[in-house]
């Protein structure tokens, strides 16, 4: 098929193609053979709960699923899985284990950190005090962090990765010191095209930190320091365009919820914020349509993803170094129960309210607001039979451009990529997170994939790009593809991605060139 880079998107392509891919994503249950990924479905829910005193002090003490009650739209559920704080630690060592996210299946279901600067929403003084804060809360902490720690950026032109996972303190402090924000231009238009394309951008940078992760298991704490995208005012709208909104930001929260993503957003400059004035619900396109949900009562505002997560959304406060060390902090000590909803759930009846009662009234647990009842973390549009052949296209090459275009390192599947003498390099994929085919009669297993290349200049300017679908068998565990790449003279980096065909999992692999 035509692969096409997202740099050539127009805004609106960009702001449809997003909701409409997060739907895909959202319809399908996984095929992955992946049995160690918690997943979201009709089927299991999975709560991460973190448990505080009357004061929101974390509770210390060891707790047992026998303190917990779950409520699932008012009617009490049996606890089928329970995990204490103590099974998601980080493993003893006395150096980093984690320099890289390809380092993260090391660590089991210890927790991480994604770290988001919003330069693209936020006023420059605000961010330039942000980053000042962020340095403070670093410089705090311990040489070797005790959770892996990604650095991201989102900008009026890209969304981009800073500094890879990594427990080197001084590493991220050097990073934000160095880093040369953009203006915010997009920030001071107010309303119309302008705000509709940062809405977009950031619910491009909320799918692709999703997608990003699927290799990691266990919890992730995305601290999102900045404004975030414009609220989006329902008020007077037609039936049609609200519609619309509303479905595309539960879309975006569902993935979140099966991606096991708490976001805690540190607004540096509390007050009102731009408002989305959407003139046509055709720039906004979906395909299906959701019941009554959190988010439709008169407005949709960036503030309301943290609590539907289970996190919290901070306005007011200038100590933003303590914030960010509360978001951390609560994200590395929790709870995991899972249950199977005592009532079978209509399709129809989109979103269902969870309630965690404990059994000591002192106590206090805090985990996500409800969750889409016909969601699944399926991450494959094509595998989608109510979406016709050129819309399942479309959300693939939008995924494609995203993992190739970004600098965010994607693990779902563990690759590596290394030059053959003669003009091929050959991608070696390890067998986790592979959907593979059932074994032929001589127990054969293969895999469809998408292998694609950008080879880029010293800039970071894509210079050009070569995909292909390909087959292979199981050989060791896992598989190697060849891929013929010409790369220029003045080609200073070449980014690989390799995607399953089957479940949807992308990894990437960079290699930099003399």
């Amino acid at each position: 098929m035509p692969f096409r880079p997202l740099r050539l998107l127009t805004a609106m392509s960009l702001l449809a193609a997003t909701f409409t891919s997060v739907g895909l994503a959202a319809q399908q249950p996984s095929t992955s053979s992946d049995s160690s990924t918690l997943h979201v479905t009709t089927q299991l829910v999975v709560l991460d709960v973190v448990v505080t005193d009357k004061k929101g002090n974390l509770v210390d003490r060891k707790l047992t699923k026998d303190d917990f009650v779950i409520k699932d739209n008012g009617v009490e559920q049996r606890i089928r899985h329970f995990e204490t704080p103590d099974e998601h630690r980080m493993p003893a060592a006395d150096k980093p284990i984690v320099n890289s996210a390809a380092d993260l299946r090391k660590i089991g279901d210890a927790p991480v950190t994604v770290l988001v600067l919003d330069e693209l929403n936020s006023r420059f003084e605000d961010m330039s005090y942000s980053r000042q804060m962020l340095v403070k809360y670093l410089q705090r902490q311990p040489a070797v962090l005790p959770q892996p720690t990604v650095l991201l950026v989102a900008t009026n032109s890209r969304f981009s990765q800073l500094h890879d996972y990594t427990q080197d303190r001084d590493a991220l402090i050097q990073i934000v010191k160095k880093h040369m924000p953009e203006f915010p231009y997009k920030a001071n238009q107010r309303g119309g095209p302008a705000a509709v394309e940062r809405m977009a951008q950031v619910l491009a940078a909320l799918q692709q930190i999703c997608e990003a992760s699927t290799g990691t298991p266990g919890r992730k704490n995305l601290i999102w320091v900045g404004t975030g995208f414009p609220t989006a005012n329902l008020v007077g709208l037609d039936d049609q365009t609200t519609a619309t909104l509303e479905a595309a930001i539960r879309r975006v929260t569902s993935r979140l919820l099966a991606a096991r993503i708490t976001m805690y957003s540190i607004n540096p400059a509390p007050g009102s914020s731009a408002t989305v004035d959407v003139e046509s619900p055709d720039d906004l396109n979906v395909t299906d349509e959701y019941g009554s949900d959190p988010f439709g009562s008169g407005g949709i505002s960036f503030s309301s993803l943290a609590p539907s997560t289970g996190g919290t959304a901070f306005t007011g406060r200038n100590d933003i170094d303590n914030i960010i060390g509360e978001g951390i902090n609560k994200g590395r000590d929790y709870y995991t129960l899972s249950y199977t909803p005592s009532v079978l759930v209509d399709a129809k009846t989109d979103y269902r309210t969870v309630h965690i009662v404990m059994k000591d009234p002192d106590l206090r647990a805090v985990t996500r607001s409800g969750y889409y009842a016909n969601s699944a973390p399926d991450l494959n549009p094509l595998m989608d039979k109510t979406m016709d052949a050129k819309q399942a296209r479309a959300n693939l090459q939008l995924d494609l451009s995203s993992a190739l275009t970004s600098t965010i390192s994607y693990n779902g599947l563990e690759i590596h990529a290394t030059k053959d003498g003669d003009g091929t390099y050959s991608i070696a994929v390890s067998e986790q997170g592979i959907a593979w085919s059932d074994p032929t009669a001589e127990g054969n297993q293969s895999t469809e994939d998408t292998v694609a290349a950008g080879w880029y200049d010293g800039k970071g300017k894509l210079l050009g790009h070569v995909a292909r679908e390909l087959t292979a068998s199981r050989v060791n565990g896992g598989v190697t593809f060849k891929l013929p790449v010409t790369v220029p003279s003045n080609a200073r980096r070449v980014r690989f991605v390799v995607r399953d065909a089957r479940n949807g999992k992308m990894g990437t692999d960079d290699i930099v060139l003399k």
